[in-house]
């Protein structure tokens, strides 16, 4: 995930699109108006304001500035081609609303290589619904930013309110660029704060119930020109304005050509519930499926995480630069080319309180290493040092890994009260630094010296390998008798729950699973 900044300006691109796009300034409407557009049957000379006078175009709505209460809704099962990049701003309690209106299938806007197919650029108070967005254009060129829905900022200071929901994005080829290292990334959802004289940022938003299938570069990301802070000195900017009540919640993404969600700058994000299926599929750079970088607090829950391989290695579930507060819990994963969980914390970059716990892993790759050999592990562990980051409650389980644990780097994590179970021959844990105690291992060949409570043991688990999905891991509950239950050690602050939504008892059991007497059969 590294490599060198682009030198385009974010600027010149959203001026230049804005200019292809025809964007002027525009007639005010009445707030609270309701305007349609039909891209069939429609026409421009018409009022707009009724489903028998509807609008045509789309750069006729693009002419028109919105008010609070306002909406534009398109025709169902109807196409629009070019832009959606409406003028004007709502509130929390009075937004304005795209949409659609009428029978059938949802509106399509195919932006052919544009910039975005919706673009809201410098407004703040929308919610966008039930569209159908795409934007394939010719072979990207390297500075070639395409996304389906995309919303900027630059030196506004703080946008309010922003609800992305039952949105689908397709089809869209944007250029292999990735935060942070080009000032503008590409994909199907991306928010963007930027500028250099006005700290800017987001405030509410909501991205949730959508579905991303093949998108290129990243699934959902955000990004700012605001990223200096003590934690981050080098990071761009002249200061740190942080994205707060982000959430990203049950969305279906699926073939994206690097990331799937990528949470950055932000404090107190909450990324829940999301599918992720084949991410890493098409770009040049290392690539995470779920992560947060130079972000406090983030929140990663009940996701769900696999992936046929790439050209590249990847983890599902990473912890990226300057993290601090970063949880992932109560997520799954299953055969991903890079392991399970991976770190890269930045020599000089503040790193700590980071925790991984009551997540399972199933048969995710551990075997082979980096081009500069590194090797890779179920867990794998890169770059600087960490403070006081724990793996805890976790199930790991692998028929094919080499190592399940292999640590390159120099951060040195606790490891407490997992389950570790390898490959018939024995898999390896990797870990000069790490601290490990009250762990269980099974067809593990280097049990960590430094675990005075190990149990060298079949953990006894229900049915393991059986899974195919979050919801079907019933296999990874301890049976009655297990030698895991009961047999871990109190972690303080341990959100108070299992896997399967358990609570912890005083005296825990290892691995993700905490039911008190263990099962006899599929519950």
């Amino acid at each position: 995930m590294r490599g060198a900044r682009s030198p385009w300006s974010l600027a010149a691109a959203v001026a230049l699109a804005a200019g292809a796009l025809g964007i002027v300034p525009g007639v005010a409407s009445a707030a609270g108006t309701t305007w349609y557009v039909d891209c069939a049957g429609g026409n421009d000379s018409n009022t707009g304001t009724s489903t028998a006078q509807p609008w045509k175009t789309l750069n006729r709505a693009n002419t028109t500035v919105f008010h609070a209460g306002d909406k534009i809704l398109l025709k169902r099962g109807t196409q629009c081609t070019g832009t959606l990049a409406p003028q004007g701003s709502g509130t929390a309690s009075q937004p304005i609303n795209a949409g659609a209106y009428g029978q059938g299938a949802k509106p399509k806007i195919a932006a052919n290589g544009a910039l975005a197919a919706v673009l809201l650029k410098d407004v703040q108070g929308w919610e966008v619904r039930d569209l159908d967005l795409s934007n394939t254009g010719a072979a990207p060129q390297a500075t070639d930013v395409r996304f389906g829905l995309y919303v900027v900022l630059t030196d506004f200071g703080t946008g309010h309110h922003y609800v992305v929901q039952n949105v689908d994005v397709h089809d869209v080829n944007g250029c292999d660029c990735q935060n942070p290292h080009q000032l503008v990334p590409s994909g199907g959802i991306g928010f963007k704060a930027a500028g250099s004289t006005v700290p800017t940022t987001f405030d509410d938003i909501s991205v949730d119930h959508d579905t991303i299938t093949k998108a290129d570069r990243q699934g959902i990301v955000t990004s700012s020109d605001w990223e200096k802070r003590a934690e981050y000195p080098q990071g761009r900017g002249t200061s740190f304005a942080p994205i707060t009540g982000l959430k990203v919640h049950d969305n279906v993404i699926k073939n994206v050509g690097g990331d799937g969600i990528a949470v950055f700058n932000s404090v107190n994000a909450l990324v829940e519930a999301n599918v992720l299926r084949d991410f890493a599929q098409r770009s040049a750079q290392y690539s995470g499926g779920m992560y947060a970088y130079n972000s406090d607090g983030t929140v990663f829950r009940s996701n769900d995480a696999s992936s046929v391989a790439g050209p590249l290695p990847a983890q599902p579930y990473y912890f990226e630069t300057a993290n601090n507060g970063t949880v992932f819990e109560y997520n799954y994963s299953q055969n991903n080319s890079g392991g399970a969980m991976g770190m890269c914390n930045d020599v000089g970059v503040t790193a700590k309180n980071n925790v991984f716990r009551y997540n399972i892993s199933q048969n995710d790759n551990g075997t082979g290493a980096y081009p500069w050999g590194d090797k890779i592990g179920v867990v794998t562990l890169l770059c600087g040092a960490v403070t006081d980051m724990s793996v805890y409650g976790n199930t790991f389980y692998s028929t094919t890994a080499e190592r399940l644990v292999a640590n390159a780097g120099s951060p040195a994590l606790k490891f407490t009260d997992n389950i570790f179970v390898g490959r018939a021959a024995g898999s390896a844990i990797d870990d000069p630094s790490g601290l490990y105690d009250h762990n269980v291992y099974y067809h593990v060949t280097t049990v960590p010296a430094n675990d005075a409570h190990a149990l060298v043991l079949d953990p006894m688990l229900l049915g393991p390998g059986s899974a195919s999905s979050r919801g079907t891991a019933a296999g990874y509950r301890l049976l009655a008798g297990s030698p895991a239950l009961s047999a871990g050690v109190p972690v303080a602050n341990n959100g108070g729950r299992d896997y399967f939504s358990f609570p912890i008892p005083d005296k825990p059991s290892i691995g993700a699973y905490a039911g008190p007497t263990g099962v006899r059969t599929f519950q």
